[in-house]
Parts: C-alpha cells; sequence; structure tokens
C-alpha cells in the first residue's frame, strides 16, 4: 500500500500518496522541557508576564529599572507580527509601569516597523490594543523623515548607526517583540527592535548587505536560520543595539497554533537569549543525515498566504535535502508574491544580474526573492500553487496542477529508491543535523 499523507494547503487539507516500499519519514516540530516554558501553551500567561517582570533575565526587576517619573517608550512590532499578540500584554506592562511611579502620561509607544509601510490608525490600535491605544501616547517610527534621527557613530563592521531620534529623547527604553527563527539574522526578536526597528533607511540598507557573499553568488557563510555565532548580520544588529542601550526587554515565544509558550524579559541581550534556546528546543528538529527528497507544506493558511511568506519554508526544506535534491513544496499563496515588489526581482534574466541589483539596492522583499530563486538552483523544485503557471517559471520552480503530477514530477528527478522526507510544518520545523549545534 502506498503511504497517505494529509498535507495543508491554504485553508483544506489535501492528501499526498507516496508509492509503497519507499523509504518515508515525516518530520514535525517536537516539544522539549524547559524551565521557562515546557513549549506547551502556558495555563496562565498573564501571570507569567508578572513573574517574568519581577524576574527577569540579567537585570533587576522591572520597577528597579525605571524611577518614578521617567520618560518611557516602549518599542512594538508592526502588523506583520500580529502573532506576537502584543495587545494580549501591553496593558499589563502599563500597569507594572503605573505601580513603578511611571504615570501613563509619561509613556510612549512607538511602532519599530523599520522599513514597513506606515500603520493606519486601525491597525495600531490592533497592535497595541483597545485599552493601550486609549491610554498613551502612540507613534511610528518613520524612515522616511530625514531630521529625524540621530547618529550614534558605527558599528565594529562599519555600519552607521542612526536611530530614531524621537525614541533616544526618552529616559528608559522597553523592547517588545517575539522570537522564531530567521532565515537572514538567525532569530527574530531582541535586538531587531532597534536594527530594523528604529534605524534609517541607509543604516538597514548597510547592515541587511551582511547577508550576501562578497565573493560569489550565494549567502555569506554564518547567515541562516538558529545561527547567531559567525553571522554578521546578527551581530552588526548587536553592536548597534548596544549604542542605543534599552533598559529593559520582554519578548514572547509562542507555539505552532499561535498560544503563548514563554515570555522571556531583562537584559535585552541575555533575555532574548535564553528565549532563543525555547524556540531551537520547540521547533529545531535533528536529522541522521540530508535527504534525495522532500515533500513539504508550509503549514496551510497564513503561512502559504504568499510567496514571500513562503520563503521560509523553501529555505527550512532545502536545510534537509542533499545538494541537486528535490524539493515538492505545497504553497498557496492566495496573495501572490506578497506585494509587487517580490516578483520584480525575477525580472532579471539570471541570478547573477538578480545578486548584482540587490548589492546595489537592497531590500529584504528582493533578498527572499533571491533566496527562492538560488534554492530553485541548487535543488530540484516543483510546487503546488494557485498562482499563474507562467508567474512561477519566472522563479525558476516547475509549476504542478495537482500534488499527484507534483510527486510524480518529483520522483522522476530523485532516481532509483530514494529516500523521502514529509514535512507538514515546513514554515516552523527546521532539520538540524545531529552534531551541528544551532
Amino acid at each position: 500500500m502506498p503511504a497517505e499523507f494529509d498535507l495543508k494547503y491554504g485553508d483544506i487539507t489535501v492528501a499526498v500518496s507516496v508509492p509503497e516500499g519507499l523509504r518515508t519519514t515525516v518530520l514535525s516540530p517536537g516539544v522539549g522541557a524547559n524551565s521557562a516554558g515546557s513549549g506547551a501553551p502556558l495555563t496562565d500567561p498573564l501571570l507569567a508576564l508578572e513573574d517574568s517582570l519581577r524576574n527577569p533575565i540579567g537585570s533587576p526587576p522591572l520597577c528597579e529599572v525605571v524611577r518614578p517619573g521617567d520618560r518611557v517608550v516602549v518599542l512594538v512590532s508592526d502588523i506583520t507580527r500580529l502573532w506576537i499578540r502584543t495587545s494580549d500584554f501591553m496593558a499589563p506592562i502599563l500597569d507594572h509601569l503605573n505601580r513603578a511611579g511611571v504615570p501613563d502620561s509619561r509613556i510612549s509607544i512607538c511602532v519599530a516597523m523599520g522599513s514597513h509601510r506606515k500603520m493606519t490608525p486601525d491597525e495600531i490600535r490592533q497592535i497595541v490594543g483597545d485599552m493601550a491605544y486609549e491610554r498613551v501616547s502612540v507613534f511610528q517610527h518613520d524612515i522616511d523623515d530625514e531630521n529625524g534621527f540621530v547618529y550614534l557613530g558605527k558599528t565594529s563592521r562599519g555600519t552607521p548607526v542612526w536611530v530614531n531620534r524621537r525614541v533616544m529623547e526618552h529616559d528608559r527604553i522597553l523592547m517588545t517583540g517575539g522570537i522564531v527563527h530567521h532565515a537572514m539574522a538567525g532569530y527574530g526578536g531582541g535586538r531587531k527592535s532597534v536594527l530594523p526597528g528604529i534605524a534609517s533607511r541607509d543604516t538597514i540598507k548597510a547592515n541587511h548587505l551582511w547577508v550576501l557573499d562578497p565573493d560569489k553568488v550565494g549567502i555569506r557563510p554564518g547567515v541562516g536560520s538558529a545561527k547567531t555565532l559567525g553571522n554578521p548580520l546578527h551581530e552588526d544588529m548587536v553592536d548597534a543595539a548596544a549604542m542605543v542601550a534599552p533598559d529593559f526587554i520582554v519578548n514572547v515565544v509562542t507555539d505552532s497554533q499561535g498560544w503563548f509558550a514563554g515570555f522571556f524579559s531583562g537584559h535585552w541581550l541575555e533575555a532574548w537569549q535564553a528565549g532563543c534556546k525555547l524556540v531551537d528546543r520547540m521547533y529545531c528538529v535533528p536529522i541522521d543525515h540530508k535527504v534525495d527528497m522532500v515533500i513539504a507544506s508550509c503549514g496551510g493558511y497564513p503561512r502559504d498566504i504568499s510567496m514571500y511568506q513562503a520563503s521560509k519554508s523553501f529555505y527550512n526544506a532545502w536545510m534537509a535535502l542533499k545538494p541537486g535534491g528535490t524539493l515538492v513544496l505545497l504553497v498557496e499563496a492566495r496573495e501572490g508574491g506578497g506585494g509587487e515588489e517580490f516578483f520584480k526581482w525575477f525580472r532579471y534574466p539570471d541570478i547573477e544580474s538578480c545578486y548584482e541589483a540587490l548589492k546595489s539596492d537592497f531590500t529584504v522583499a528582493g533578498y527572499l526573492a533571491f533566496l527562492t530563486r538560488y534554492i530553485a538552483s541548487v535543488v530540484r523544485t516543483v510546487i503546488v500553487t494557485d498562482m499563474d503557471s507562467n508567474l512561477v517559471r519566472t522563479m525558476g520552480v516547475i509549476p504542478a496542477p495537482t500534488v499527484r503530477e507534483a510527486v510524480e514530477t518529483g520522483l522522476s528527478w530523485a532516481g532509483h529508491d530514494p529516500e523521502i522526507l514529509v514535512m507538514p510544518e515546513a514554515g516552523i520545523t527546521l532539520p538540524i543535523l545531529h552534531g551541528e549545534t544551532p
């Protein structure tokens, strides 16, 4: 009998069949024990938050960090990071500051959105929650305000650090955010609230260029998910954040369903690093060796809402493949590329010219398009998607109208007796070879 698997595609589940006799293994994220949170949903998130504020990592409690009457600014992520659920914990943080002697009139919230578009008032309310929105002043980082930045110096790698002047005028800076694996910076959250969060466009571009290999078309060594040691992008971000010297951080880790799995509060670097360890225990999955073929789903909506979002699944599946291996990926992409800019980067006739253009005018969307194109150049890729097949081909991948045809095409490439991994949640599952430390 063939092996049968149910994989998510948009809002539905589709059946995938692998011929009988082929070596097939399912790779899914697990849950590991952790003193700060088991990886399972917290039974009382607000109690866990309060405990983390009173017993932080590498820092005095928040009530001792701030002084009565301080001007405090709280950095929050934008609408693209709603999964952090900032609205669920912002008001309790404000209450905690109030009890420490800082009234609402002395607190501001800054949407640290880097180079992302401006948020509407309704979106800002959605981000911070109705109560917080009504209580304190909220402003957005404006990357186009030429007079809105202050220069702090250069990082050890020469990146000029220009950050939001209004933020720096406060007595205390509190960062919030969420920690996930990140294909460029190793992990999201933490220092990213500063760079790119409140940085200038020139600072962001100079920092992000560290992901590209300077000597050949490709990704710079050290860059990738779960990589911080020797990752120049991450290390540059840390340098910039140290110049800002945030006073306190509250970062969250969520489970695969979006529930809080842990709060990590305290020193802006140490607490974040502790949260990264939980992310690894939850979402890194060890493998003995790389395989011939991966059949993957992003995990359905919203992880496959666009090719931009699906880039993480491309990357994670690639981590399990041998050079020249075969990838079959299910990605509905109801919102296409995820913005006009994504597919603009496929107009270049080859990956070399795309690489040169990215070096000249780096954008995150451009890099994720380049990453997708690069992966398709080193492993053979067929995708099942609702997108126009001609547009899909510009990515260097082969479109397939059905899952059955996609698997058949993949098997025709994979050779005799291929070893296959099935990844039902490729968007959050990071394969790690035994012996490698994230």
